[in-house]
Parts: C-alpha cells; sequence; structure tokens
C-alpha cells in the first residue's frame, strides 16, 4: 500500500462540468500534466479524454454544448482501499488511464503507465505467451477507414493490426488515430481554422492513416519488458509476430485483467463492466445469475476460470430497447474464449452472446474429447 500511495500525484487540471467543448479543448492544447479532471460544483464527476473530447466536436455545435456531456464518469477509490486489485479494478471498470484517489489532501490521481511500472515485479515469471490475445482482428492496408470503424464497432475494440497482402504485420490502426488523421480537419475547420484544410473522407485507405513502424515483440519476451516498450514509446499494445506475421497482441487492459484474477484467485470469478449504462442492483443480480449459471454449467470443464463481460451502450434504439453490444473474455485451464455479440436490450444482447460463447466452449470441448478417443485407438492399435 504505502508503495502505491506514492504514486498518487496531484499536478493535474480541473474543468467546470459547465464550460462548452471549444473553450476546453483550448486547455487540452496546453495541458501538460496529463489529467483533465471535470468538476461540478463541489463534486468531481470524472475525468475527460482527449478522444472522447474530439468526438464531441464533430457530433454536436462545440461552442454550444457543455462537457459534461462528454464526461467519463469513474470511482473514487479512498486512499485506505488501495491496493494492486481495486486499482487495477478501478483502471478496467473506468476504462481511462488514470484512477481518482480520495486523500486527506484533496483528490489525486494514479497515472496508469506509472502503475505498471510498480507492478512489474507481479509479472516476473510471465512471457509475452501467456498474457498475449491470440484472437487478433487485422485489416488490409488497402482497405477503407470506413471498413476499419465498422471492425471495431462490430468486434468492440478500438484497434487493428494493419497486414498486407501476405499477412505481414505492416501498421496499426486506432480509433485515436482515426480521429487525429481523419476527423481532427473537421474539427479544426469548426473552429474557424479551416486554413484550407479539406476533409479527409472515410473512404480513404487505412494505410494513408495507420501508425506505423509498429513496436512489436515475440512471445518469448518477459512482460516486464513489454510493459518498458509500452511505456517507453507511449503506446498501449505490443504485437507478437513471428517472421513478420501476427501471432497476438499483448493491451494494457490485458495485463490489468491478469492483475485481477491472481490478486483475486477464486474458482469461477465474474467481472461486469458497463459503459454508458445505468444498472440498477435489480438489473445487475439478474445479469450476474445468468453469467454465474454459465460458469457453473461449465465449471467441470473449465477449471479455473474467470469471465470479464464488457456491456456498451449505442446511441441507436428500437422500441424504446437501446442497442446493445456485449463483449466477454473468458480465461480459462482449457484456453481463453472470446465472443461478441449485439442485440436490442441489455438482457437478449447479453443472451445471445453467451449462447455464442457456449457454442464456442462445447466446440473446445468436443475437440478435446475427439482428441482423447484417437489417442486411446491410437494406442490400442499400436499395443
Amino acid at each position: 500500500m504505502h508503495e502505491l500511495k506514492s504514486l498518487i500525484k496531484y499536478d493535474y487540471d480541473v474543468v467546470d462540468a459547465n464550460e462548452t467543448i471549444s473553450k476546453v479543448v483550448s486547455k487540452f492544447e496546453e495541458n501538460k500534466k496529463g489529467a483533465v479532471l471535470v468538476k461540478e460544483g463541489d463534486n468531481i464527476l470524472g475525468v475527460i479524454r482527449e478522444k472522447d473530447l474530439m468526438r464531441g466536436c464533430v457530433m454536436v455545435n462545440p461552442h454550444e454544448t457543455k462537457i459534461k456531456n462528454f464526461v467519463i464518469k469513474t470511482g473514487i477509490l479512498n486512499e485506505s482501499e488501495l491496493t494492486i486489485e481495486n486499482v487495477a479494478k478501478r483502471f478496467v471498470e473506468d476504462s481511462t488511464p488514470f484512477v481518482l484517489v480520495k486523500t486527506s489532501e484533496g483528490i489525486g490521481v494514479i497515472d496508469i503507465n506509472e502503475f505498471l511500472s510498480a507492478v512489474k515485479p507481479e509479472f516476473e515469471n510471465l512471457k509475452a505467451k501467456d498474457v498475449m490475445n491470440t484472437d487478433i482482428i487485422t485489416i488490409n492496408e488497402k482497405d477503407s477507414v470506413a471498413k476499419a470503424l465498422a471492425t471495431m464497432r462490430n468486434y468492440g475494440i478500438d484497434r487493428l493490426i494493419v497486414v498486407d497482402d501476405n499477412h505481414k504485420v505492416v501498421g496499426i490502426i486506432t480509433g485515436k488515430d482515426i480521429i487525429d488523421r481523419v476527423i481532427s480537419p473537421k474539427k479544426e475547420s469548426r473552429f474557424g481554422k479551416g486554413g484550407g484544410h479539406v476533409d479527409r473522407p472515410l473512404s480513404i485507405m487505412v494505410e494513408s492513416v495507420m501508425s506505423y513502424p509498429v513496436v512489436t515483440t515475440n512471445k518469448l519476451t518477459p512482460v516486464p519488458e513489454i510493459i518498458d516498450l509500452m511505456i517507453n514509446n507511449n503506446i498501449s499494445s505490443i504485437v507478437v509476430t513471428k517472421d513478420r506475421i501476427p501471432e497476438g497482441i499483448v493491451i494494457k487492459k490485458d495485463l490489468l485483467e491478469i492483475l485481477i484474477k491472481r490478486k483475486s484467485p477464486t474458482e469461477l470469478q465474474v467481472q461486469l463492466i458497463t459503459k454508458d449504462i445505468a444498472l440498477d442492483e435489480f438489473d445487475k443480480d439478474a445479469l450476474m445469475k445468468d453469467l454465474e449459471r454459465f460458469m457453473r454449467k461449465f465449471k467441470n470443464f473449465l477449471g479455473n476460470a474467470v469471465m470479464f463481460v464488457y456491456i456498451k451502450r449505442h446511441k441507436e434504439n428500437f422500441r424504446g430497447l437501446p442497442l446493445i453490444h456485449v463483449r466477454i473474455k473468458l480465461t480459462s485451464d482449457k484456453g481463453t474464449f472470446f465472443v461478441t455479440g449485439e442485440s436490442w436490450g441489455i438482457e437478449y444482447a447479453l443472451n445471445a452472446t453467451l449462447k455464442k460463447l457456449e457454442r464456442a466452449v462445447l466446440q473446445e470441448k468436443e475437440l478435446l474429447l475427439d482428441q482423447r478417443m484417437i489417442k486411446k485407438f491410437y494406442e490400442e492399435t499400436m499395443s
């Protein structure tokens, strides 16, 4: 706990929730401190992220819309609650690069890079192959930015590995890249800073927007070295390759999930994370019962398992029900399963995604059974 206390900093900017987006943009351009907290009255609502600010500039009139419409509402840890598990959970649940901490001196912030650097010993015996996500999503360099955005939305992710026709890694494209290199000219023109800018259409090819060269590593690289690569290059993911062919990707969120799992080891564990959705206790209990019922059903097969469920609300509505995107990552003794789904309403979306997950688990179960049967047959015929 003492080491975590030393990570708390009080060097940040604060903006009023009723300020307009256009006024806050200038603060971001001047801000050298990293964190920008949003305050309403005497209360800290949360933080504002640059990508949400830029999105707001395109979606609404930035001279009239208040910043509180785009604030990321965060939890605030008390100083007495400072544990590696609790801080990691706040990073994952809030999906921001800062965790807010209430201390005797006021509100402080912990930066995600400083936190990961401090917890490197927790990953001492792990290598890239132990933590990487092998369910990587790629896009060809000649595909359009519009297709990249659609793919990100379909899978509920914010980055894609860009490959050439030989499936070799040539770049990476994130939502932030698209904001900075496609949406920013539109933002500037709305602020009267056009200066001859021409809007870049979403039909342009990914290769003209992607970031390159890509920072890569191999699957035997120790995780502490991967953390250093992320921090030193100011990036949130590392692509794992072999002969430039992508084998996996390590994202900061993956490392945080592993920390949570290792710090609260249970036979079955479910982490429910929502975005743009307010769940009351009754709804949350109902969802947790469905998730725990699934975990119990496959308990004997999965062994030690942890499920991370991310639920996000889109703006579309149909007959009063919002469009819900669900992403489930299940890590277990039998491997990692990753599925996504969408439907109208939280309950329908979750159940549809759980059915996908069940099919994936059953397929793995049948595959292992087939392998055992083949092995038994081989042993019997050769004896």
